[in-house]
């Protein structure tokens, strides 16, 4: 459960991350390989890979980061819903899909 989330931070099960990251299979990790503002289908495989029941896609506070469109065609094709929203939204929406027991998987950009 995402309990919190401000501008570079987040709080997850009671631990503090302070960067972009991928939650998998319940396991939350560093997204360290973003080099612009750009969210491409090779960032995405791992959670592909998990087969979700959905996908939150977390676009920085203020909106910024671009989700390319092979990503929203892939998702698609794979008929696996996704989100994509302001990363505090985003954060509502996974603890929503948690909630209601769905297996979600989720990538947040942190910062702007």
């Amino acid at each position: 459960m995402i309990q919190e989330f401000k501008f570079g931070f987040f709080k997850i099960n009671g631990k503090p991350y302070y960067d972009d990251l991928k939650i998998v299979n319940g396991r939350v990790k560093p997204w360290s390989d973003r080099r612009k503002h750009d969210l491409t289908l090779m960032h995405m495989r791992e959670l592909i890979d998990a087969q979700p029941e959905i996908i939150v896609i977390g676009i920085g506070a203020s909106g910024l980061l671009e989700v390319d469109d092979a990503v929203k065609h892939e998702l698609g094709v794979r008929r696996i819903p996704f989100v994509i929203e302001k990363t505090p939204e985003a954060c509502n929406r996974y603890n929503a899909a948690l909630s209601e027991n769905k297996k979600v998987a989720a990538i947040f950009h942190a910062t702007c």
